[in-house]
């Protein structure tokens, strides 16, 4: 993929998102054109012209930590690992646990533990974001991701039967 516009997304220790709201613009990450990468430590954004506008990349730009806990998920469920949030030990809150044998390779692990390191609070708070939406118990979330899954699948088998 030729990137032409790379934008560097700073992670530093300044948040500049609130957890409360919904992460409607996390969507604009799958358009074609558009790829986010973990590299030597840092989040890229990289933007093919036309694929977003500049207002849609500097509404990314500020919201680093979803961004990056959205691709430390993607790249979880793109290896194979299954995701499961469990009450934390040390407090209030939800530790995200990666389970299961990686269906596919993992490529550089110790880039994803980096990223799993720096984002994880901010991956468990869009699960937990999801989890809110759905009305569902978050330790529900793994039966309920393969549940959605499985009707998925099944929905594309009846629309090519159709």
């Amino acid at each position: 993929m030729d990137l032409r516009h790379t934008h560097t997304l700073d992670t530093g220790t300044d948040p500049e998102t609130s957890p409360e709201s919904p992460p409607y613009f996390l969507h604009w990450l799958n358009r074609p054109g558009v790829k986010v990468v973990w590299e030597n430590g840092k989040l890229r954004l990289g933007v093919k012209p036309g694929a977003l506008t500049a207002d849609e990349v500097a509404v990314l730009l500020q919201h680093k930590e979803q961004v990056g806990g959205w691709l430390l998920l993607h790249k979880l469920w793109d290896a194979g690992y299954s995701l499961q949030l469990q009450p934390s030990e040390y407090g209030p809150g939800y530790v995200m646990i990666p389970t299961g044998t990686p269906a596919r390779p993992v490529g550089d692990f110790p880039a994803l533990f980096e990223l799993y390191d720096t984002f994880h609070d901010s991956a468990v708070a869009l699960l937990l974001d999801t989890c809110r939406l759905l009305k569902i118990d978050p330790v529900d979330w793994p039966k309920t991701a393969e549940r959605f899954v499985r009707e998925a699948a099944l929905y594309a088998q009846e629309r090519e039967l159709a």
